[in-house]
């Protein structure tokens, strides 16, 4: 059965720009047809030069790109992949939706085969492809256990926020900035009742947030700017590729031979690199980078982020010890509230002026 003429919505961004364009997606002899009702975007993508970003899996948007170009396109669909492969077959090596285990272990033991040959020089380079490769059920079963040994390590007496009317404000923010950036991840925030100033991103999509931080956030906007920054360590595998980093040949092993009894000391391990080290100042910038663009597709001020920025590097420059966590997984730089202010073009406020009080009361006995 042909599948000329199949159609579907997406998003299409340029890679130079924030913006993002909503189009339509159809199948044509020539190739992947692109078009925005604005008339903004018109390009055809030749079968043989897609490639896909990320895995692919059932009811999850995905996400291809030109053989070469920084342009992306998200699909909404994901059965829109199965009208494409018999015009782009070679699709299919990533499309994880049916592969079974075995399967998929054989790929990615094929993957990074190469790697461990010249492992002692090569592995620091090599982090990001490997951390690319990494299943997502793999990572979110590592992220779930860092995120609990790191809280036992940061927080042991400190509860978990439950505060309802909280949860949903935050749950609701947490999902227009994941909409603004489709990506394989769900995301679970999880609040501390500490003063620490502080949060962090664990593997497969999982937050955790201080109290201290939400006092010291510079309102919503720049609680909104925060969690966009965090997403973005997730959606760009910063966690992983520390972990890869740090562990280097045992955490490789243990990957390739499916070891999964091996997660709990591994994440154990990278918990203790939450809590004492630092995130690149290359891999800070990209969550910046990513977290201004959240905000703009969302339309969200960034002048409480930017605010944000600020009143931490002057509390820090105070020797104030309550914002010494945060900075000790986020340096400060600078240029960060001046990168910010250049880039931010959104003027709506990231929620409503009773949303904020519930989550600042959610910690409330």
């Amino acid at each position: 059965m042909t599948s000329w003429g199949a159609a579907a919505d997406g998003t299409y961004t340029d890679g130079r720009t924030a913006r993002r364009h909503s189009v339509r997606i159809s199948i044509e002899a020539d190739g992947l047809r692109i078009e925005s009702g604005d008339g903004a975007v018109a390009e055809v993508w030749p079968f043989a030069d897609l490639r896909l970003v990320d895995e692919v899996y059932a009811g999850r948007p995905f996400r291809l790109r030109r053989d070469s170009g920084d342009a992306r396109l998200t699909v909404a669909e994901s059965e829109f992949l199965d009208r494409l492969h018999p015009h782009a077959d070679h699709l299919r090596r990533k499309d994880l939706r049916r592969a079974n285990v075995k399967v998929r272990a054989a790929g990615w033991i094929g993957a990074t085969v190469a790697v461990l040959a010249g492992f002692w020089f090569l592995l620091p380079l090599a982090a990001g492809p490997i951390a690319s490769q990494v299943p997502l059920s793999w990572e979110e079963g590592l992220g779930r256990t860092v995120q609990r040994q790191a809280l036992a390590l940061m927080a042991a007496d400190s509860r978990v926020c439950t505060g309802s009317s909280g949860q949903m404000a935050l749950a609701r923010l947490v999902q227009r900035l994941s909409a603004a950036s489709p990506s394989r991840y769900r995301f679970r925030v999880t609040v501390i009742d500490n003063k620490t100033v502080n949060a962090f991103a664990a593997p497969g999509g999982y937050i955790v947030v201080f109290r201290g931080l939400i006092d010291h956030s510079a309102g919503a906007d720049g609680l909104a700017g925060v969690m966009a920054h965090e997403m973005g360590h997730v959606v760009e595998r910063h966690g992983m590729e520390g972990l890869v980093k740090a562990l280097g040949l045992s955490f490789v092993m243990g990957a390739l031979i499916g070891d999964t009894s091996a997660i709990a000391g591994i994440a154990t391990d990278m918990a203790q690199s939450l809590v004492t080290s630092k995130f690149s100042r290359d891999a800070e910038r990209e969550a910046d980078r990513i977290a201004v663009e959240m905000l703009n597709r969302t339309g969200i001020s960034a002048r409480g982020f930017q605010a944000f920025f600020q009143t931490m590097a002057r509390k820090e420059g105070s020797g104030d010890s309550t914002v010494g966590r945060y900075f000790a997984s986020h340096p400060a730089t600078g240029g960060r509230a001046q990168f910010v202010k250049d880039r931010a073009t959104g003027t709506s406020a990231a929620m409503s002026d009773a949303e904020w009080q519930a989550i600042r009361r959610m910690c409330s006995r």
